[in-house]
């Protein structure tokens, strides 16, 4: 079971998407703004996160650009109204795809499920840290 994370400054999409997505047996959350996404990711890091482009204060983009620092497994499915994705926006790093508005159901499982392929697969290629205590005890032993 993965975390999903829905972000939309529109209520009535976040409903509708936690309500197809809440059929995959996946855990679901949502925030109103990109703001209140990273909020919740610096708590909980999701493996997907459906965003909408255009929000009032910080944009999708914005978001798409802070989840690479941050959280460099999570993938990012994008919303948006407009049918032509400039390269500026489509040739981001994690996104995985783009619905445009208005989108169906199974537009956004595919979306999902190219995104939590492309998560599993960056979570298995990530280079491990060894805690630090850890560290600090294999360290201990070589003295």
């Amino acid at each position: 079971m993965a975390l999903v994370l829905i972000v939309d400054d529109e209520q009535v999409v976040r409903q509708v998407l936690m309500r197809w997505l809440k059929q995959t047996d996946h855990e679901i959350h949502e925030a109103d703004s990109a703001d209140a996404a990273l909020q919740f990711l610096e708590r909980q890091p999701a493996a997907v996160v459906f965003s909408d482009i255009q929000m009032p204060g910080h944009d999708g983009m914005w978001l798409t650009m802070e989840i690479r620092k941050r959280y460099p497994s999570t993938a990012v499915v994008l919303a948006t109204a407009v049918s032509t994705i400039p390269p500026r926006f489509s040739m981001q790093a994690g996104v995985l795809a783009y619905l445009i508005k208005p989108f169906d159901r199974q537009a956004v499982l595919d979306g999902l499920a190219t995104a939590l392929d492309w998560h599993q697969k960056a979570v298995a290629t990530r280079p491990q840290v060894m805690p630090l205590d850890e560290l600090q005890a294999w360290l201990d032993n070589l003295v």
